[in-house]
């Protein structure tokens, strides 16, 4: 509401509300005003939050969004503290005195991120292996995968490959069970891992048909929808095995 406040012309919205004989004293505060810098705040969130959503996103590079976003966060705490207002608009239109308030509160998101996500940085090794693994130090990664990127790391052909297609297609076409078995499991492991909320949300709003007028017209379409497999059924009742009672 603030938000769309502000993107108002707020002399215009103040002369709006005073024709109708209400007092906006909000409008006239330099401080209040100033402390719109979270519709800034807010705007970023917001963007970071479409990132994280969408289907056939893995969990690399969710977290890659999340790292940039605190990256950004640790910039805009620093800026501030020198009076750097550059990346909150909002906030250089009002040219307040001090910027100190605000750096803080940047500060206190960066932590909340950091609390947030904590248990996915401790697995941030294993996540390089997969996404990056001609990058990884040897010495670093588990003694199991170390001859296995080695190899890796050796095989020009290969690194080229890994640079011109993405990460699944590179792991399917190129990453070979029979040489590179423990890299291959690895990364069946982490692409596995159900990285957004999108599957299940996507279920629910199709699950929701069944509470509307529509319920009677349910189709086969849209009970598949949820998955990007199609199903085989004709294997599927060739392969069926009788469940005779006991």
């Amino acid at each position: 509401c603030t938000g769309f406040i502000y993107h108002l012309k707020k002399d215009e919205v103040k002369l709006f509300i005073e024709t109708k004989g209400k007092s906006v004293a909000e409008l006239s505060d330099s401080k209040w005003l100033c402390d719109l810098f979270m519709v800034d705040i807010t705007q970023y969130l917001s963007e970071l939050n479409v990132k994280l959503q969408g289907p056939n996103q893995l969990l690399t590079s969710l977290l890659s969004n999340v790292k940039s976003f605190e990256a950004k966060l640790k910039l805009w705490k620093m800026q501030p503290e020198k009076g750097n207002t550059v990346h909150f608009p909002t906030l250089q239109k009002q040219k307040p005195a001090s910027t100190v308030e605000y750096a803080r509160e940047c500060e206190n998101l960066f932590h909340k991120f950091c609390e947030r996500f904590q248990d996915l940085k401790v697995k941030e090794l294993e996540f390089n292996i997969f996404a990056t693994p001609f990058n990884v130090e040897v010495v670093n990664v588990p003694e199991n995968f170390q001859h296995e990127v080695v190899e890796l790391q050796s095989n020009s052909e290969l690194m080229a490959k890994y640079n011109n297609l993405s990460l699944l297609e590179f792991y399917r076409l190129y990453v070979d069970a029979g040489k590179f078995p423990n890299l291959r499991r690895h990364a069946l492991k982490i692409v596995s891992l159900f990285g957004t909320t999108y599957c299940c949300e996507q279920f629910f709003s199709k699950l929701s048909i069944t509470k509307s007028h529509l319920r009677a017209k349910l189709t086969d379409d849209n009970l598949e929808t949820t998955s990007s497999v199609p199903v085989d059924i004709t294997r599927l009742t060739k392969e069926k095995q009788s469940q005779p009672s006991h």
